[in-house]
């Protein structure tokens, strides 16, 4: 009799065991609808002499083609730069290096920052206080690839100073 009962307890375990493997009917999920793409507005195109307009001659340091040595022009600029600096210690500068869109991007940026680092080492040579400069890298912008003639890519060679008041 007892064997009669593990007998029965063994296939009531196993029934139960059988029926725990098998596998729930399929419910279809819902499915969140994904929200709808939508394209990134489009950045207004500038002409070539638009962009020759927009740079500001005077709050920028020119260079030669993959060069970062400061020029006699170059220096004059920052020395007038510096004066207005030291007079006015809560002005604080961000210095952006731009490149024109020749080459890779990686030389481009190289060349860009080492020029940003030429000028900020001038300007502390001038006396500017390191608490009134930042840097930037601009790189190569999309501006420059629409540059197409050599008056524009000329001025894509550049350090610009933008301005701002600090603390």
């Amino acid at each position: 009799m007892q064997r009669v009962f593990r007998l029965i307890g063994l296939l009531a375990v196993l029934a139960l065991v059988g029926c725990a493997g098998t596998p729930e009917p399929a419910v279809p999920a819902s499915k969140p609808t994904p929200p709808p793409v939508t394209e990134p507005e489009a950045q207004p195109t500038r002409t070539e002499t638009q962009i020759i307009a927009s740079v500001e001659l005077q709050n920028n340091v020119f260079f030669q083609q993959g060069s970062w040595d400061i020029d006699e022009t170059g220096r004059a600029t920052l020395r007038l730069h510096a004066e207005r600096l030291k007079a006015n210690r809560k002005t604080r500068v961000t210095l952006i290096g731009h490149a024109e869109s020749f080459g890779s991007r990686a030389m481009s940026v190289a060349i860009a920052d080492k020029r940003v680092s030429m000028v900020y080492a001038q300007l502390q040579a001038y006396g500017v206080p390191p608490r009134q400069l930042l840097r930037a890298n601009a790189g190569i912008e999309k501006i420059s690839k629409a540059c197409q003639s050599q008056e524009c890519r000329r001025l894509m060679r550049r350090v610009e100073l933008r301005y701002f008041k600090g603390r």
